[in-house]
């Protein structure tokens, strides 16, 4: 627990940096683990406009990322995101010719918002903790996710 700003910088070695766009982005943190988030769309989902959505997973099929990815675009609730932090997605096969970074990047894709992946959030080795919901700064360039928890 602090009151103090939280920094988290992205890990190159985590598969998912590769998702790494560049551009900035200011917004309530939303999200968490991607079978969660699915799993309250339409019920219990807050609306993300102006949001930046935290996404990370664990132990998934890839048809159920791309599943889940479909069903959220498809459904509007991805739309007026304002960027997306990827996290760690642990127990995934990224040597694949097709890997679930190819299935995450062509959904996020269309969304045209800066993304940074490769943060260490997650279930993977040595995660951080984020404050869901409070006002986050996303850097994709300079590769940080800095999290305001004094004042949300």
């Amino acid at each position: 627990m602090t009151t103090e700003d939280v920094v988290i910088a992205a890990r190159p070695e985590e598969p998912t940096s590769r998702l790494t766009t560049s551009g900035t982005a200011e917004g309530r943190l939303i999200g968490g683990n991607l079978d969660m988030v699915a799993a309250s769309a339409g019920w219990a989902l807050p609306d993300m406009h102006g949001a930046i959505l935290l996404l990370e997973a664990i132990g998934l099929y890839p048809g159920q990322v791309d599943r889940q990815m479909t069903m959220l675009r498809k459904a509007g609730h991805l739309y007026g995101l304002l960027g997306v932090a990827i996290g760690q997605f642990t127990n995934f096969e990224f040597d694949r010719s097709y890997s679930v970074i190819d299935i995450l990047r062509e959904h996020l894709a269309e969304l045209k918002v800066p993304i940074l992946g490769g943060l260490p959030l997650g279930h993977g080795d040595r995660p951080a903790s984020a404050f869901i919901g409070a006002i986050a700064e996303l850097d994709a360039k300079a590769g940080i996710l800095a999290i305001r928890c004094g004042n949300t």
